[in-house]
């Protein structure tokens, strides 16, 4: 008896205290469903967030006419504070479950970006699975229609990340993988570069985000052997000379392997092993049959063009100390202990000696283009 006593006590002080209640439920009309991000610098400790919303006619599968998105934006120095903003001037509950996208602007300050990426990941609306990306001049921008167009839906952002006329290449890096490469050892992260130019959202640019630090932005060359050391070139294009004239090979894609090891000398000594499938796309002037002789002179040609254009890339990141080739990753997981005697890696990154090794495999039967 006195043990029910005490359940019908405690059941009475939750009703008593609004536990035993359902949540409010708000109607669907009565949201704002956040499809992408925007943020760019208004000040030292101050950011301006663009919010990309779809209209309650679009939502609804109207076709009265008007926009189908529009967009709200707020100066604060949270997101957290700047929904709270757009909620007063909108009436609407700002809802973040269905963000594509979260576009932050390349000049953002590192201290305001590290503090956006950290907050975005304690929201618990979102599920981090939102695409990243950085822009090249106003986040905001990004997010509006060009002039006399319709509004570019933010899940544009959430195909590919191609662009015309570039290397086939998978630019696209959803949050939580930006959120843990900034956790993982060599604490790098590679995410794609977005420019609105002609009326497109053209990207052939990735950057390298440290924590604290600005991005360092690649080349649009570069950015091909980058992605290529990462295994996300998919259907490549090169043009090489050749003892014989130019020639051409199409539909390149690359398996990489890499190996580390700390020398005697106390150095990382990094191999990075790149081999190339493709097909001929032109033949060299000279050649009139695609003879074994001459494609075995085209394999070795492009061997050497690609090697080159690898090692001019890690050159240039190794001179900044920044590792966006899983170097670190490989290190470490190999040799956990020598890695933490490392100390700073980007330090030992800078200094260490790299060899890349490239071969070129192309089936006799290509295409003429």
């Amino acid at each position: 008896m006195r043990r029910h006593c005490l359940i019908a006590c405690a059941l009475s002080l939750l009703t008593l205290a609004g536990c035993g209640r359902r949540p409010a439920i708000t109607p669907i009309d009565a949201r704002a469903l956040v499809l992408a991000v925007g943020a760019d610098k208004a000040g030292k400790q101050d950011v301006r967030y663009t919010l990309e919303i779809p209209s309650p006619q679009s939502l609804s599968g109207s076709s009265g006419g008007g926009n189908e998105f529009y967009s709200v934006q707020a100066v604060a120095k949270s997101l957290a504070e700047a929904i709270s903003h757009m909620e007063n001037e909108t009436s609407r509950d700002i809802y973040l479950g269905q963000m594509h996208v979260l576009i932050l602007a390349l000049d953002l300050p590192p201290d305001l970006r590290d503090r956006l990426i950290a907050e975005e990941e304690r929201f618990g609306e979102t599920d981090d699975t939102q695409w990243f990306a950085l822009a090249d001049g106003k986040a905001g921008k990004l997010l509006q229609p060009p002039a006399l167009e319709e509004r570019l839906p933010a899940f544009f952002y959430s195909t590919h990340f191609n662009c015309v006329g570039c290397q086939s290449i998978d630019y696209g890096v959803p949050a939580w993988r930006v959120q843990a490469e900034l956790a993982a050892p060599g604490s790098v992260a590679v995410v794609p570069v977005a420019k609105a130019q002609d009326g497109q959202i053209m990207v052939n640019r990735v950057a390298a985000l440290r924590r604290l630090k600005a991005p360092f932005v690649f080349t649009p060359e570069e950015t091909v052997s980058v992605m290529t050391l990462r295994g996300r070139l998919t259907k490549g294009s090169f043009t090489f000379p050749t003892p014989l004239g130019s020639a051409t090979v199409r539909s390149m894609h690359a398996k990489v392997t890499r190996s580390a090891a700390i020398g005697r000398d106390r150095r990382l000594h990094l191999t990075a092993k790149v081999t190339y499938q493709g097909l001929v796309a032109q033949r060299p002037a000279r050649v009139q049959h695609m003879t074994a002789k001459a494609l075995g002179v085209m394999q070795e040609s492009c061997a050497k063009a690609l090697a080159q254009k690898l090692t001019a890339a890690i050159s240039r990141a190794q001179r900044a100390g920044v590792d966006p080739f899983d170097f670190a990753q490989t290190v470490y997981l190999e040799d956990p202990e020598a890695f933490r005697a490392l100390g700073d890696y980007a330090a030992a990154f800078r200094q260490a000696v790299v060899t890349v090794r490239v071969q070129v495999h192309l089936p006799d039967q290509g295409i003429l283009v």
